[in-house]
């Protein structure tokens, strides 16, 4: 199977035996992207005329495309929908819970009609109630479409929750390019957080012996090259363009569910991301700036980060013995002050992996200088420098 040469759309439902040891498999029924895909949307659910279809979006992307669905499916099937009218559309167990209470009994397939959020919220809907789901996409502005998680927030904490595949995917480039710009620059932020998701997955694998699969990183790595190659012509608007960013955005999602990791779509950019979005949230601040603008920052710092890494001299680290002496307290002080009222939730979700022992601290350094060399190498050899990123983003328009 060549799989570097095989178009996204013709992935689904693909399965082969990889070189990692690992059986890959993509159980989506359909991947429709190009000019008018909309139109295939009936095709899709043949066999379910008659049926209940719910659909879901907010109030821009029914605006958008919901119109457009439901023009496509009123002869066929029964229909009820439910569209979030919040200025600000958040994924939380609020939205979770509405979209439970208006659910119809006996509902057949769900039509998930926006991009990230949206898409989110019905995955885990559909994954909860076990009922399918369709996903007509809006804007090519995250990677999430093919995904097989859902980052949610519960309890103020931004979460990735395990859910399901769509049982196919609708990108429609005429609706997708019509995008507001910022959410084509965030798609491509998404895009380029994949150079430092992957050098988290060396990272990851070398100091704690995680699964590692080559074929799937040069997989993503083509599919970036791909988008940056096309990088100057996002303004332009034009389909290829928009098709390419569609098709990388969908590849990664596929590599989550194809590895069981989302390691080669999401390291610490995602982090940052998910940081400043509860932040904001938590200070009841809300702007237009989506996951991926705030992705395609955080790359940046994490590659200034790995370059900082390359530069320091271990042994001096090692000498200091600063690394043994991580307080408990302090360190829920500082996460109490940044994160306020998420602040409990999220100690509570990570201190039993922080080594404040200085035992555990010790040993853990010690693996870290025993693996020195290939962590040098990781950060010299597999990202671009901080530089080239930012250039990359300025040809795109997006700095």
């Amino acid at each position: 199977m060549d799989l570097l040469n095989m178009e996204v759309s013709s992935m689904s439902g693909i399965s082969f035996d990889c070189s990692c040891g690992q059986k890959h498999n993509v159980a989506i029924g359909n991947i429709r992207i190009g000019s008018g895909v909309i139109n295939e949307l009936p095709e899709l659910l043949r066999g379910l005329e008659g049926k209940k279809i719910f659909i879901v979006a907010d109030r821009n992307t029914y605006r958008v495309a919901g119109t457009i669905v439901e023009e496509k499916l009123k002869d066929g099937f029964v229909l009820s929908r439910f569209v979030f009218e919040e200025e600000h559309f958040i994924p939380d167990e609020k939205a979770l819970g509405r979209l439970l209470v208006e659910i119809e009994r006996d509902t057949s397939m769900i039509v998930a009609v926006g991009s990230g959020s949206i898409n989110d919220t019905c995955r885990y809907l559909s994954y909860k109630l076990g009922i399918p789901y369709i996903i007509v996409g809006t804007a090519p502005s995250m990677d999430g479409y093919a995904s097989v998680v859902s980052p949610l927030i519960v309890d103020n904490v931004k979460v990735t929750y395990n859910a399901v595949y769509p049982e196919a995917i609708v990108a429609d480039t005429d609706i997708l390019k019509e995008a507001p710009m910022y959410m084509l620059h965030a798609g491509f932020g998404d895009i380029l957080g994949k150079y430092t998701a992957l050098a988290d997955w060396h990272l990851a694998r070398t100091l704690n012996k995680e699964y590692f699969c080559s074929a799937i990183e040069e997989l993503v790595l083509k599919a970036v090259d791909k988008c940056v190659k096309a990088a100057d012509r996002i303004a332009e608007r034009d389909d290829e363009t928009i098709k390419s960013i569609t098709e990388a955005l969908i590849f990664t999602g596929l590599a989550i569910g194809m590895t069981g990791t989302s390691r080669p779509a999401s390291g610490e950019e995602h982090h940052l991301s998910h940081c400043w979005e509860m932040i904001s949230m938590n200070e009841g601040r809300y702007t237009k700036w989506l996951h991926g603008n705030n992705v395609g920052v955080g790359v940046g710092i994490i590659a200034e980060a790995y370059s900082f890494v390359n530069n320091l001299d271990i042994e001096a680290v090692y000498a200091t013995g600063k690394y043994r002496n991580l307080d408990r307290n302090q360190w829920a002080r500082g996460l109490s002050e940044v994160y306020t009222r998420s602040a409990a939730s999220i100690i509570k979700f990570k201190e039993g992996s922080i080594a404040f022992e200085s035992e555990q601290s010790e040993i853990n350094m010690k693996n870290i200088m025993k693996n020195w060399s290939a962590i040098k190498e990781i950060c010299s050899e597999l990202l671009p420098n901080p530089e080239v990123i930012r250039g990359i983003m300025k040809q795109a328009g997006t700095i």
